[in-house]
């Protein structure tokens, strides 16, 4: 008897389980069985899901109650800065004429590091994605390109009792002594550009409160270029001359990263009501790529016929994981309009974006050069060492955004 109900228990149960995954498999799809409501917020602001749905973590998008295809484009003001970039160190010291002697560069009197003067420039971002009905899912992809500079200009008047110590030159002068100048001027160049493909759900978390997470993949490309050019001082004429020319001098660095990683994050939106409301946006990614890296300095005869002297030309190329942070926080407003078939959001905030690591520059200056015995060109003195160091400084971009978005 008790066998017999064990049976048919059991019997019951494949049954209750078969016909419970046939409902499943007959509902399992991402279009509603009818078109979901919108909810309405005060001053005829719509949602499609709205936080009044009993469902848990109900979906903000699609707003229209449909599929919806997004447009995002953005424009932003940003400035750049990157650790390392020390170029010279300005004593205010006097120094000899004839550059015979430069021991009393060695104390340093009131004196300032000079880096360059990183200066804002405009970029823009642009993306495309698609917001699913099946559950609120969202998937884009978004392009941000921006280019921003740091020129600089630095002179030290030897009547002001000033000179500027280079740091950045492989060059040590006949005379031996510390390599300095009366005139420095330098160029910096970034291009960045960077592709986010996104994987997330927006959702309330309460009646005011929409929070995203998102998983996804990011591609950089972070170039940058830097140039050092060095005047007067070790590069000018010294006695005894013997027709010593007078030099110019450059260096020249390149520092590129190409790179793609994992990217995940999560945004939130704090309304306010009427369609406004703060957002703040965080993200981490982590990209494995190769740094290429070139450095070269040369001296130029700033008379006739110009002669190059080669200081040094080194290349370095190497894979590494680099990590970034991305940061932000603003105002928005956003409308639903033509009977909830379009939405539209407008936000204004500052953005930050940390890049660890970027700066791979060797810095290689010389020291231990004894004078030669009669210095009559600029040709290198070899009789010191290369000393080197890597900077490993962080770069990061910083600045306002202004950003629309589509929905249709």
């Amino acid at each position: 008897m008790e066998k017999k109900y064990t049976i048919s228990l059991a019997a019951l149960s494949v049954l209750g389980m078969s016909s419970a995954l046939t409902a499943a498999r007959a509902n399992d799809n991402c279009d509603p069985a009818a078109p979901a409501p919108c909810y309405s917020e005060d001053c005829g602001c719509t949602y499609c899901y709205g936080p009044e749905n009993t469902a848990g973590n109900p979906a903000v998008r699609p707003r229209t109650c449909n599929g919806d295809f997004v447009i995002d484009i953005a424009g932003f003001y940003w400035n750049a800065h990157q650790d390392g970039m020390e170029y010279a160190v300005e004593n205010h010291v006097a120094q000899n004429d004839d550059n015979s002697d430069t021991s009393e560069l060695n104390n340093l009197i009131n004196a300032e590091y000079q880096t360059p003067d990183f200066e804002w420039d405009f970029g823009f971002k642009a993306g495309i994605g698609y917001n699913s009905a099946c559950d609120g899912w969202d998937f884009g992809i978004l392009w941000t390109w921006y280019q921003g500079k740091a020129n600089d200009q630095v002179e030290a008047d030897a009547d002001d009792n000033r000179v500027l110590i280079a740091l950045e030159s492989a060059y040590a002068p006949p005379q031996g002594g510390i390599t300095y100048a009366t005139d420095i001027e330098t160029h910096w160049k970034l291009k960045l550009n960077m592709i986010d493909i996104e994987l997330g759900r927006e959702f309330w978390n309460s009646r005011v409160v929409a929070l995203r997470p998102f998983v996804g993949l990011r591609i950089a490309y972070i170039d940058q270029s830097w140039t050092v050019q060095h005047k007067g001082g070790s590069w000018s004429l010294r006695g005894p001359t013997n027709g010593a020319n007078n030099y110019n001098n450059e260096v020249s660095y390149e520092n590129d990263y190409k790179g793609v990683g994992i990217r995940a994050g999560l945004d939130s939106t704090w309304n306010f009501g009427c369609g406004w409301g703060l957002y703040g946006n965080f993200a981490a990614s982590i990209l494995y790529g190769r740094f290429s890296i070139d450095h070269d300095e040369s001296n130029r005869n700033a008379a006739s016929p110009h002669e190059k002297v080669k200081i040094l030309d080194t290349t370095e190329s190497f894979r590494a994981s680099r990590a970034i942070l991305d940061l932000g926080l603003g105002v928005q407003w956003s409308t639903l309009f033509c009977a909830c078939s379009y939405g539209l959001t407008v936000q204004l905030g500052w953005e930050q974006h940390l890049f660890f690591d970027q700066n791979q520059m060797w810095n290689v200056v010389r020291i231990g050069d004894d004078a030669s015995d009669t210095p009559t060109t600029n040709a290198a003195n070899n009789n010191g060492e290369n000393v080197f160091h890597q900077r490993r400084g962080d770069l990061d971009t910083q600045g306002w955004t202004l950003r629309f978005t589509f929905e249709f």
